[in-house]
């Protein structure tokens, strides 16, 4: 882990989200992203638009089934924070999703 974030024992719900969202921004270019769902205890991620997933949708084409890689991905980003942290996939394609987002993912403390 970075020296510069704080050991897991030291990091509380708000240094856990920023961290989790700073992830996201920086690995996920051009994406359009929301937090929801806050509670003292966790948050959900959306992923309001995804350059691939709209790019397939131009085209024409389904999803691009990208839920696996998401469970490998997140979870493991999330517990190398925290090992608290637990990840829920709430949809990602190939799942049904809303028009207002390709995927969901939930990060609590546990």
């Amino acid at each position: 882990m970075n020296e510069n974030v704080q050991a897991p024992e030291d990091l509380n719900h708000e240094d856990t989200a920023r961290l989790i969202v700073d992830f996201m921004h920086r690995i996920i270019k051009h994406h359009a992203m929301s937090i929801t769902d806050k509670t003292p205890t966790g948050f959900v991620f959306q992923m309001n638009d995804c350059r691939v997933q709209s790019a397939r949708k131009r085209k024409g084409l389904d999803d691009y089934p990208c839920k696996s890689g998401g469970m490998a991905e997140y979870p493991t980003f999330a517990e190398a924070i925290d090992p608290r942290i637990k990840t829920e996939c709430i949809g990602c394609p190939p799942d049904a999703h809303p028009e207002e987002w390709y995927c969901a993912w939930r990060f609590s403390l546990a």
